[in-house]
């Protein structure tokens, strides 16, 4: 049916029905020529180094981010231990814990 560019490449357009249309990644299709790494392979590989790689780097990436994501949590004020006045009875319970009283 058509193409469509984006950051990610190109995509192809099928229409699924009159009302709806798809868009798939050329991969997906018979568009393009097979994989020659799958050709050699047989098919016999359940992964492809190229992909492992690329699975290793976004892993590598989310891992990044959530450790990013839990130092700054530290700094979140719903994380921060409120200061309060000691007030009198405060300041005896303190006292009597440090063996003041």
């Amino acid at each position: 049916m058509g193409e469509r560019y984006n950051r990610y490449g190109t995509r192809l357009l099928r229409r699924v029905d009159e009302e709806h249309v798809c868009s798939v990644p050329r991969q997906w299709t018979d568009v393009v020529a097979p994989d020659p790494e799958v050709v050699i392979g047989e098919g016999r590989a359940l992964l492809r180094v190229a992909d492992l790689l690329e699975l290793a780097g976004l892993v590598s990436h989310l891992v990044e981010q959530e450790r990013r994501a839990q130092a700054r949590k530290g700094n979140n004020a719903a994380h921060v231990k409120p200061t309060v006045p000691p007030t009198k009875k405060r300041r005896s319970e303190h006292a009597r814990k440090r063996g003041k009283a």
